[in-house]
């Protein structure tokens, strides 16, 4: 988790002030409905009203704007605020709440001013934008008038800020008070800007007092390698194995939003790619239902033969005009009526019987070639959303969001540059080392594609789990070892890497390059083969 109480958020303050403060405003973006990014030149201060984690920090990756039209929240920023100076950022008491201070000349060369709150709460974080009166122009996010019982917040209200119970200031509070509250155990409720973590470090009104005046201290705490605690406090989480110190707050957050991929963009392209992939399930699966119920109708081209055949066998008793002939079914040995067309001579009324037929016949071939056609595409839509669950950055969203641009799964949001370069073969797989012997793996579809069929040579080991959308593993001929443990170890990182659940045990199969083969028209990532030998093993929980 990355813990932000009031006491942080005053740290957090100081160091956007030496960053942003006196800087101009020179681009507003509107990343998402719950995000927002201000660039101050080369500098995006970068906001998310997220309940998962609201924050307000420094961000060093560039962040997409996903948003298909402007809100009308953004449209007044831009109009008040684009070549506004920041003059200051505030802090309110030490609740989790900041002020950001603007002015701007305006055409009659009078300064205005204008104020940005950003209330960091959970799943009630905002952003709000007031005049130098501090009535409301707009907001990020707007309430009902159920959930304004508490504080009006419309455009033309007063800001208010939102007060649940008055509490004394950390700065203010005497050490006779402090201690009587710290034997009650009432500290929480009565002190500002306190979180619960950070109250489990205090045990004396000294103990306050180096909290508050202690320099930032921003680090990562991890437990086996993987981040449990991150704060600007010296504070520490309850169970961890190593820690990192980082120089300021915007590094730190920077690191952790990495490496837990909880950045914006990645969200939200994540999502995006999920939606539009389910989406395509839903009508691929649609269609394989109405090609299977035509393939039951198509299936009675054989009872259109045979009546074709018995209206041959009596084809000299019918006359235009007739609407039905009685003949002897001599397949079910029993007499049938025959129903005809009384606008068509007998031969028309045959070959229009066995007409039918034929169709029926070329319908049903057709139809069971698009069904396979159809289940090859819904196992590559799984094998696809695989991809993205397991994707752990934007770089590899983004290659897959291109694969499925090139599918036509999903639209591209503008024209490709013509002189746009393909995909550097370096960038074409994965690779893992195992044993001191290096292998390779596809992170999507079409890094599957190219490294079986591309990549790979004919007498390199193929690497895949049976009947499971995943990564297929490349071991070179050179560096493969029918050793049991190798095997096994592969195996074990090809069914990491595959849809299987942690725990399942999964069959992996493996064979030389040179025994797949690609069906023609098959999806990205798809192959057949006739032999290969098998592994079983346990997905593991990692690697």
């Amino acid at each position: 988790m990355l813990y932000l109480d009031g006491i942080s958020i005053s740290k957090i303050k100081d160091e956007l002030i030496n960053c942003l403060q006196s800087k101009r405003v020179g681009k507003i973006f509107q990343n998402s409905t719950l995000s927002l990014s201000i660039h101050f030149g080369r500098t995006s201060l970068f906001f998310s009203c997220n309940p998962s984690l609201p924050i307000c920090y420094i961000n060093e990756d560039k962040e997409e704007n996903f948003m298909e039209e402007n809100s009308n929240f953004l449209l007044l920023l831009r109009k008040y605020l684009l070549n506004a100076s920041l003059s200051n950022i505030e802090q309110l008491g030490f609740d989790r709440i900041l002020k950001f201070h603007f002015s701007k000349l305006n055409e009659l060369g009078e300064i205005k001013n204008y104020f940005l709150y950003f209330e960091i709460m959970g799943k009630h974080s905002n952003i709000i934008f007031t005049d130098e009166e501090n009535k409301i122009i707009s907001l990020l996010k707007k309430f009902s008038l159920e959930e304004n019982s508490l504080r009006i917040l419309f455009p033309g209200a007063e800001y208010v800020q939102p007060v649940v119970e008055k509490k004394i200031s950390p700065l203010e509070i005497e050490s006779t008070i402090f201690e009587d509250y710290l034997e009650n155990s009432n500290v929480f409720h009565k002190v500002e800007g306190l979180g619960k973590r950070t109250l489990e470090f205090i045990h004396s009104y000294d103990d306050l007092k180096k909290i508050l005046n202690d320099k930032i201290a921003p680090k990562i705490y991890f437990k086996e390698d993987v981040p449990v605690f991150a704060s600007v406090l010296n504070i520490e989480p309850k169970a961890w194995d190593s820690v990192k110190e980082y120089k300021n707050f915007s590094e730190m957050v920077n690191t952790y939003i990495k490496m837990c991929s909880l950045s914006n963009s990645y969200n939200l392209l994540k999502t995006r790619l999920i939606s539009s992939v389910q989406k395509e399930v839903k009508k691929t699966e649609k269609i394989i239902l109405n090609i299977e119920k035509d393939i039951v109708l198509m299936s009675d081209h054989e009872k259109y033969k045979n009546i074709g055949d018995i209206l041959a066998s009596v084809l000299y008793s019918i006359k235009r005009g007739d609407n039905s002939v009685k003949a002897y079914d001599f397949y079910e040995n029993k007499e049938i009526i025959i129903p005809l067309d009384p606008l068509l001579n007998p031969q028309g009324n045959l070959n229009k019987v066995y007409k039918k037929a034929s169709k029926m016949k070329r319908g049903l071939e057709i139809s069971r070639e698009r069904l396979i056609s159809f289940n090859q595409k819904i196992i590559y839509l799984e094998s696809v959303l695989s991809f993205i669950e397991k994707s752990s950055d934007l770089k590899g969203l983004k290659n897959i969001e291109d694969e499925l641009i090139g599918e036509k799964i999903i639209k591209p949001k503008e024209k490709t540059p013509k002189n746009k370069s393909k995909n550097k073969e370096s960038e074409n797989y994965g690779t893992a080392v195992i044993g001191e012997k290096t292998v390779y793996f596809g992170r999507n579809n079409k890094e599957n594609d190219f490294l079986t069929f591309k990549f790979a040579r004919k007498d390199d080991i193929w690497f895949h789990v049976k009947d499971i959308p995943g990564s297929h593993f490349i071991v070179k001929k050179e560096d493969f070892s029918e050793d049991d443990s190798f095997v096994k170890k592969v195996a074990l990182y090809a069914a990491f890497y595959s849809k299987a659940s942690k725990g399942d045990k999964v069959t992996v199969e493996y064979t030389e390059k040179k025994n797949l083969n690609k069906p023609k028209g098959a999806p990205l990532g798809f192959v057949t083969y006739n032999t290969a030998k098998t592994v079983t093993v346990i997905v593991p929980k990692s690697l």
